[in-house]
């Protein structure tokens, strides 16, 4: 195991505890079109919302690290992935996703989880985007994104993406000089506000 996971039990923040509404979690398990007799995971069950409601035909297990079973050290081998991760363990948890390959899993992004270097590395491990569902939870902080991935080839995603940022078509740099177009830098001790349209290397 690694350094950062080793205590991954003794971290809880309170947005990695946000109950998901049934009608949301019965949506998702719609979605993975769960076959009899398939292995789903849910990996994180909480108070099993999810897990109580899969399918009755299929072979169903769960994680859940209140109860000493933590995905982390889950080695079983799953055909789905069905769930709503700790937002704030989401890199760490898409890593261990993969490892397990499934053929298709299913999760729930706040908006600003769902970010191009996440995809990259769901992407390079095989899967695509091959079902999206936006929705707003009410009282969730933002809109979000229910997507299924499964195993497949890249050009049969629904969804495309680049992995790196698009920077100033003027001057075009990048890295520790790059242009502070439409961001605030501090000169001399003096705070300088660029516009979305001006860049800041122009000569």
């Amino acid at each position: 195991m690694t350094k950062s996971t080793k205590n991954i039990g003794l971290r809880q923040k309170p947005n990695d505890v946000i109950y998901t509404p049934k009608k949301v979690a019965e949506l998702m398990i719609k979605m993975c079109d769960i076959c009899e007799g398939d292995m789903v995971l849910d990996p994180s069950r909480g108070e099993g919302v999810f897990f109580n409601n899969f399918p009755n035909n299929c072979e169903k297990d769960y994680c859940e690290i209140t109860e000493g079973r933590d995905f982390f050290k889950y080695e079983k081998s799953v055909g789905t992935i069905c769930g709503n991760p700790p937002y704030s363990l989401w890199n760490l948890w898409i890593k261990k996703t993969v490892e397990l390959n499934p053929k298709k899993f299913c999760y729930i992004f706040g908006v600003y989880n769902l970010t191009p270097p996440r995809l990259k590395v769901i992407f390079d491990a095989g899967y695509i985007i091959t079902k999206f569902h936006i929705c707003k939870v009410d009282w969730w902080f933002s809109p979000s994104f229910i997507v299924l991935f499964e195993k497949g080839e890249i050009e049969n995603s629904i969804i495309t993406f680049d992995a790196t940022a698009y920077f100033c078509d003027i001057c075009n740099i990048e890295g520790s000089k790059k242009c502070m177009r439409g961001k605030t830098e501090t000169i001399k001790g003096i705070k300088k506000k660029w516009g979305m349209n001006e860049c800041s290397k122009k000569k």
